[in-house]
């Protein structure tokens, strides 16, 4: 009877033992699992809420114009604005333009909320106008806007 007794706990501490090094496994795993899917469906609700919409192209004797609707829900701030892509060219040899907070050098873009609420964000309904600074020659443009979620816009237009 006592031998029986000794047997079982032997065998209850194993399994206890058991559970607790597969749990120490398995839960860190777990864990990773569900932060990376709490972490991909948030980038997903950010692209699902981000739309924009290029409404409208224009130039003076040293700069494009291109306007930009906020359509989406989200606030884009202005920070993040700054890693927007710009493409931009000729239709048949655009490149990447970078941005420029002076836009003093020729080939940089800079950008300023046209219709600002006073938060200094780009929200919901805001026009954004983006200046590239290129003399233009008449010709088709291509340009493409690509926020820094990927969401992003695209237009052919003529000078």
């Amino acid at each position: 009877m006592g031998e029986a007794a000794i047997s079982t706990s032997i065998i209850t501490i194993a399994c206890v033992v058991c559970t607790a090094m597969v749990v120490s496994v398995v839960y860190p795993a777990v864990s990773r699992t569900v932060s990376s899917f709490v972490l991909s469906s948030e980038n997903l609700c950010d692209r699902i809420e981000t739309s924009i919409d290029i409404i409208a192209e224009s130039n003076d004797t040293s700069f494009i114009y291109v306007w930009v609707k906020n359509t989406g829900s989200s606030t884009i701030t202005i920070s993040s604005l700054k890693h927007t892509d710009i493409l931009f060219g000729n239709a048949d040899s655009f490149r990447l333009i970078p941005y420029d907070a002076d836009i003093s050098s020729a080939g940089s873009w800079n950008c300023t909320i046209e219709n600002d609420n006073g938060d200094g964000n780009w929200d919901a309904g805001e026009t954004l106008r983006i200046m590239i600074n290129q003399t233009p020659s008449p010709g088709d443009y291509y340009v493409k806007i690509v926020l820094s979620n990927a969401v992003s816009d695209e237009d052919v237009f003529s000078i």
